[in-house]
């Protein structure tokens, strides 16, 4: 599990265009993604993508029963 000093973004996605973005700040990986599980959970898109910096974290979607 990466440790960053902040500076997470999630991106909030609507197929494959970025249709807003919210900043966080989390001290871990896994500390961003439950934040981004959180952000996808009360939004209407299907799926995020949480970044920090240039680096990749992960991605998240929506069952498809819920999309």
């Amino acid at each position: 599990m990466a440790m960053s000093t902040g500076g997470y973004r999630i991106y909030l996605l609507e197929g494959d265009h970025i249709v807003a973005v919210k900043v966080c700040d989390c001290t871990t990986d896994a500390d961003a993604l439950l934040k981004a599980d959180a952000v996808l959970q009360s939004s209407i898109y299907a799926a995020v993508e949480v970044w920090n910096g240039g680096r990749p974290v992960g991605i998240l979607s929506k069952p498809p029963e819920e999309r």
